[in-house]
């Protein structure tokens, strides 16, 4: 079997499973097979083929990949829970290292966890940073006057 035949199967099949799952996970094996495949056209030894297939792969993955993950996220699913982030809530439960406490926020109750594993006293004020799961993380503020939706 010659090496013409092997890259050009490790490019067929790179190709393939790419198309079979969109997620580009095997587009930088058929590159690096192309760049081989190119290097055996030019009479690279098999030897330097194959580094120059790995190199080229490596490089590739690299590169792009975290390139393809922020642009190509198609798996965030956005939800209206989103729009507490931000938002000022009022701490019900107190919130420490060890358990989680229980925050209000817009006429709701969530279950809370702080920012950097801060105690919160119940009756203090907090923002909410994100939301992790079935529970919001916050960090504490100091209120000042105004409705901020609790």
């Amino acid at each position: 079997m010659s090496i013409t035949f092997v890259w050009t199967i490790v490019l067929v099949i790179a190709i393939i499973v790419e198309a079979i799952t969109v997620d580009l996970v095997s587009i930088w094996f058929g590159l690096g097979a192309i760049a081989a495949l190119i290097g055996e056209f030019f009479g690279l030894d098999q030897t330097l083929q194959i580094v120059l297939f790995t190199i080229i792969s490596i490089v590739c993955i690299f590169v792009t990949r975290p390139l393809a993950k922020k642009y190509l996220r198609g798996n965030t699913i956005k939800t209206n829970l989103d729009r507490v982030i931000g938002k000022h809530c009022l701490v019900t439960e107190t919130i420490t290292a060890d358990n989680k406490g229980e925050v209000k926020v817009m006429g709701t109750l969530w279950m809370a966890t702080s920012l950097n594993n801060m105690t919160i006293q119940a009756g203090e004020y907090a923002e909410i940073v994100s939301i992790e799961g079935a529970h919001v993380i916050v960090k504490k503020i100091n209120r000042e006057s105004g409705d901020d939706g609790l």
